[in-house]
């Protein structure tokens, strides 16, 4: 196989990077990783690594004159909407170089995302009922399942805040998608374990009340991570705030006075933010004191088979409660709010008659989503495994193959079954 050159720039917390492009070289690959701060570096590991010290209004020149001058073929990246990626985008475009991206998966847990050109509502894949009519109709999940990967997570994410604060000097015009000291999110990931904890008794005493007399009499509305990239580039809310104030006030005015309105916050967002003061005030205000609950870590799962409904801005609980036949109610903009699958009615109309979900056409969802863009893996661990199906899965979807090129293309592991800087 001739030599492909690729380059990495920035990946999740961790070695999933290093690792894959370690994966990629042993293949035949030249691989280039650009580091924009000493995280970027702890984790390298391409033949090629160069440390990018200069501007973000200098980055879009910078990146052109590197990938012409190295030949590049595709850049990896994960998440489309970082600052330096959102610039990347149209140099890559522009000439013809393969914009890979990866994100979380969105079949979780037991996937990642891997596609061409953007994710999530910037995806390319057909999501038109047209295209859908010609997807497969059997669903398939991932053969290898992912164990638990908070406590790598953690790590992973010390080290790299840790190696980036000693370097800030080196990297000094790095401008980062979130808070960057790593003291300050050291202390959110301890207050975050603490609430968790503290608010165990009260969330099982809300389960079981859930499961049991309010069973089939409440809405359940999924919050999202407060710089959730989805919330400020794939939604027209300034802040989880203003859609929980909108969510409450629709309920309020619309629901049936028999029924509740459940806001569970997102467990990575629980050392950050907190609501609870704001939800007693909304629900004071619009006369809901009592048919408001707040909860944190119970199982969306227990409560799927127990709501109404569901609403979200865009998350992937999204396509979760559909994969539990749920009505769904998309507030932003989300590469699955399709007609016949989720709730096109207003939300005020929602509460009301929310629109069942057309099952095989979930099913056919479903079934593209997994072909096309899932790779069984995990960006924590199981790391071999993850970074070798992530390549040929690359291999087989998106490698632009050169005449001499011989490529062994393996199909991906899988058996049948039922973050923002100053510059814009």
């Amino acid at each position: 196989m001739q030599s492909k050159p690729i380059l990495f720039l920035q990946g999740p917390l961790g070695p999933f990077f290093r690792e894959l492009a370690r994966e990629f070289s042993a293949h035949g690959y030249v691989t280039h990783k650009i580091n924009f701060n000493g995280g970027d570096r702890l984790y390298g590991g391409a033949d090629c690594c160069f440390d990018y010290t200069g501007s973000a209004i200098q980055w879009p020149e910078f990146l052109e004159s590197y990938l012409s001058e190295h030949r590049i073929q595709a850049v990896f990246l994960m998440g489309d909407c970082r600052l330096y990626h959102r610039l990347a985008k149209p140099i890559c475009e522009r000439l013809g170089v393969q914009f890979m991206v990866f994100e979380e998966g969105y079949l979780r847990p037991d996937t990642i995302t891997l596609e061409r050109g953007g994710v999530n509502d910037l995806s390319s894949l057909d999501f038109s009922l047209i295209g859908l009519a010609s997807a497969s109709s059997q669903r398939l999940s991932a053969e290898v399942p992912m164990p638990p990967s908070m406590g790598e997570r953690v790590r992973y994410a010390a080290l790299y805040y840790w190696a980036a604060w000693f370097q800030r000097r080196r990297f000094a015009g790095y401008q980062h998608h979130r808070a960057f000291s790593p003291m300050v999110e050291g202390a959110k990931w301890i207050r975050g374990f603490g609430r968790k904890y503290l608010n165990k008794w009260c969330d099982r005493h809300i389960g079981q009340k859930l499961t049991g007399e309010l069973s089939g009499h409440f809405f359940l509305v999924a919050l999202q991570v407060h710089d959730d990239s989805q919330m400020l580039y794939h939604s027209d809310y300034p802040s989880v705030e203003a859609f929980i104030e909108e969510v409450v006030a629709s309920f309020a005015d619309n629901a049936d006075h028999r029924d509740f309105l459940v806001l569970k916050h997102h467990p990575m967002d629980r050392g950050y933010t907190d609501y609870r003061q704001m939800i007693e005030q909304l629900a004071l205000q619009y006369g809901v004191v009592g048919r408001i609950i707040y909860c944190h870590d119970i199982p969306l799962p227990a409560l799927y088979h127990h709501t109404r409904g569901v609403v979200t801005v865009n998350s992937t609980v999204g396509i979760s409660a559909l994969l539990h036949n749920l009505p769904v109610k998309v507030t932003g903009r989300a590469f699955y709010d399709i007609r016949h699958l989720t709730s096109q009615c207003s939300l005020d109309q929602f509460w009301k008659a929310p629109e069942p979900v057309h099952s095989e056409l979930f099913n056919r969802l479903h079934s593209m989503i997994f072909r096309e863009s899932q790779i069984n893996g995990s960006f924590f661990n199981e790391l071999p495994l993850s970074c070798r199906n992530a390549r040929l899965f690359y291999e087989k979807k998106f490698e632009p193959i050169s005449v001499g090129d011989i490529v062994n293309v393996a199909e991906p592991v899988q058996v049948v079954a039922n973050e923002e800087g100053a510059v814009a």
